[in-house]
């Protein structure tokens, strides 16, 4: 009887797990997400996907974010993950409509009281942070890794402008041309406090976060506000001019930066 009641008392007093929940867009559709709820949440982050991927890439991120009282949901943007059906591939009308699951991963920790809310979003996922943010006053702070000018019609021309001079933290890879480019122009372009981190060779997305150790702290720490650039680690990495890949900005360009 001794071991049942330890068991059960461990039950009560271990942190909650990770819960999978089922997020309403505006538009009808129905999504999978995971909702880690902190203990006593001071803080709360929505946490979007590259293509092609779902919300099991931040799943040790959000154990960690847990830990230091953020809570989080990780939604699967529609024809990912669990919110897709067998088979399914995201259509031109899949990414339109992308910007809806977004919200309604931001309304669920609206729902829970959670007042001060970041969105991080990788490659796709950092378009459709961004532009969600641009558009909703009630977003504290953003962490973008490998954003693009345009993904799959995600444009991000205009949003820096609304969102105006709240906290950006832009996260990008020297051997990523067409983010780090746009990094700089988000960089030239920004209004508030913000910060661009540029790595030597980490790759793209969610991806940099295996490839560059000190990133995974620098997120969190920009997330809990104490972030420095001590921080940094091997971000700040000067970019050469090299490929002359085209992108179309009004920004710095890599030669002039």
């Amino acid at each position: 009887m001794l071991g049942v009641a330890l068991f059960a008392l461990s039950l009560l007093t271990s942190p909650a797990m990770a819960e999978d929940v089922t997020l309403k867009a505006a538009d009808g559709a129905k999504l999978h997400a995971v909702y880690e709820a902190a203990a006593k949440p001071r803080s709360g982050v929505v946490l979007v996907h590259m293509l092609g991927r779902d919300s099991g890439d931040w799943r040790f991120l959000a154990d960690k974010l847990k830990a230091q009282g953020v809570s989080s949901v990780a939604v699967d943007l529609r024809a990912h993950g669990g919110s897709a059906t067998e088979g399914q591939t995201p259509t031109d009308a899949d990414f339109a409509a992308m910007h809806n699951d977004v919200r309604a991963a931001v309304q669920l920790l609206k729902d829970k009281g959670i007042q001060d809310i970041a969105i991080l979003g990788a490659s796709i996922g950092a378009n459709l942070a961004l532009t969600v943010a641009a558009e909703d006053p009630a977003i504290t702070s953003l962490v973008l890794l490998s954003p693009g000018m345009d993904y799959k019609g995600i444009s991000i021309e205009g949003a820096l402008e609304t969102y105006g001079e709240r906290p950006l933290l832009t996260v990008v890879s020297k051997d990523d041309r067409y983010s780090a480019k746009t990094g700089l122009w988000i960089d030239s372009q920004a209004r508030g406090y913000h910060e661009l981190e540029i790595f030597e060779s980490a790759g793209h997305g969610t991806r940099m976060l295996n490839k560059a150790p000190s990133l995974e702290p620098m997120v969190i720490s920009w997330l809990l506000g104490s972030y420095r650039l001590k921080d940094a680690g091997t971000g700040k990495a000067s970019l050469q001019a090299g490929d002359q890949t085209k992108l179309e900005t009004t920004g710095q360009t890599l030669d002039e930066r």
